[in-house]
């Protein structure tokens, strides 16, 4: 069946293609500026843009291109879909169309391709089934010890494990997608360290299950945001983002000021991470909601006294828990140093 229309697949072709290129492009080159601006340093030797959010809006304008050049590519994937769709009812179906094959040849199995390999070829349920348990032997053999020896996993004795509350937060902030725009990883890198703090130690994640690192920072990094801004702070920001940050990208997230905190679950969470290793003392399941009530009506009444009215078992209070606790452990070890 001829195709419907070359001209509209030449078409398809450079429209696509112009979407790839004003979609790509601006993502190289705001992932360049914006990292530029991160480790930028003026003559006195202070961060050029310690706001994060200043490096935010400078590309803006590139994620709006993107927009642009993510439209253009649909525009093209509709153009190809309508011609495909012409060439298939202009089409006719053929049932028994005579077929022709040459005749296979018979080959050295054992001098060409090697008798083992040319076996498993031609089993390959067999080679997947051998595959799999190679692969198992040598990842329990890898892993194993590694599980096996405590000196393999770092420790700090002021990291202690999440409270009922916190790790009610924790979960709203995995819930709610942060990991997709916040890392918990501060790098041992200068343009790092001062703007956010410590650089982050393997033994501050020991109890965090699963491990919320992230790999982009659309926001910034969170990993020492505990104690940096007041519980009224973080209450206004979830409800309306840019009253606390004028410019910021994110999303308000008003809910989390109307939903109940389903307490229903801690006994089971606490449960699920004493399973893994995380130690919480036998049974202390049967009154962790009373420990996750007290540690919520502090922060309820410290935003009473600030002007905000929270019930104490909202879902806004334990995300303020969680994110007040991030990186804390390491600033009482700091202390006690002192």
């Amino acid at each position: 069946t001829e195709l419907f229309s070359k001209k509209l697949a030449t078409l398809h072709f450079w429209v696509s293609t112009l979407g790839i290129v004003f979609y790509a492009i601006p993502m190289y080159w705001s992932g360049v500026a914006q990292a530029l601006m991160w480790k930028q340093f003026t003559p006195l030797g202070i961060l050029q843009y310690p706001n994060f959010l200043e490096t935010v809006i400078q590309i803006v304008p590139m994620y709006i291109i993107r927009s642009i050049g993510g439209t253009i590519y649909f525009i093209g994937m509709f153009v190809m879909l309508y011609n495909l769709v012409k060439t298939a009812k202009q089409g006719s179906f053929i049932k028994n169309e005579e077929t022709e094959a040459p005749a296979l040849e018979k080959e050295n199995d054992k001098l060409r391709y090697g008798l083992i390999h040319r076996w498993l070829e031609k089993r390959p349920v067999k080679f997947a089934l051998l595959s799999t348990v190679a692969i198992l032997i040598g990842g329990v053999v890898e892993f194993i010890p590694t599980f096996l020896v405590k000196s393999n996993i770092p420790t700090i004795a002021s990291v202690k494990p999440y409270t009922p509350l916190e790790l009610q937060g924790r979960d709203i902030y995995i819930r709610e997608g942060c990991v997709g725009c916040h890392s918990q990883l501060v790098r041992p890198f200068r343009s790092e360290t001062e703007r956010y703090g410590e650089y982050s130690k393997a033994g501050e994640y020991v109890y965090d299950h699963p491990f919320l690192w992230g790999s982009k920072r659309t926001g910034p990094d969170l990993h020492r945001i505990g104690g940096k801004y007041s519980n009224l702070w973080h209450y206004l920001h979830m409800e309306n983002p840019r009253s606390m940050s004028p410019g910021s990208l994110m999303p308000p997230y008003p809910w989390l000021l109307e939903n109940d905190l389903k307490m229903e679950s801690t006994p089971s969470k606490i449960k699920a991470m004493r399973t893994i290793g995380v130690p919480y003392e036998e049974g202390y399941e049967e009154f962790a909601n009373d420990d996750l009530m007290r540690q919520a009506e502090i922060i309820s009444d410290d935003l009473l006294n600030n002007g905000a009215v929270v019930e104490p078992q909202k879902e806004i209070i334990a995300l303020i828990a969680y994110l007040q606790r991030l990186g804390t452990d390491i600033k009482v070890n700091a202390a006690q140093n002192k």
